[in-house]
């Protein structure tokens, strides 16, 4: 008869305060992982639209290339496109630069390109980070 009025009884206080505090330092430990999954996440995405943004770049110039091999989107200098000038892509900025013959070794035959995007992750918590940057380099040869 003890027996059952034991297991009648229920939880004592203890017994349900250290339970709450088990599931709220479990609960603590998932929020700030999921937090820094987050920032992961963000980070990765930053990281994928700007090497994106460079390849549309180069591609763009590859095909001018093909096109026109004395055009002017090929004549050697720097382009910069600013903050907000690209577009779907206003967190980000981009600079192409194209040198002539580099090295002196085919004459004019090629142009070394490099284009370099600029942007700024998002932090877990919702803050702008440090300015990152993503260089791709590449040779456009004239096929004539």
């Amino acid at each position: 008869m003890n027996r059952a009025r034991a297991e009648a009884r229920g939880f004592t206080l203890v017994e349900v305060l250290v339970a709450a505090f088990v599931l709220v330092v479990g609960l603590t430990a998932v929020v700030t992982g999921l937090q820094y999954a987050r920032g992961g996440i963000e980070a990765a995405r930053g990281e994928t639209t700007a090497a994106f943004l460079a390849e549309q770049r180069l591609e763009h110039l590859k095909a001018v290339s093909l096109a026109s091999w004395p055009a002017a989107d090929l004549r050697a200098g720097t382009t910069v496109e600013d903050y907000g000038s690209i577009a779907n892509a206003s967190a980000y900025r981009r600079v192409t630069t194209i040198a002539d013959s580099p090295g002196g070794t085919c004459e004019e035959r090629c142009k070394l390109a490099q284009v370099t995007v600029f942007y700024r992750p998002v932090t877990g918590s919702g803050q702008l980070d440090q300015e990152r940057r993503l260089d791709v380099v590449t040779m456009l040869v004239s096929r004539n």
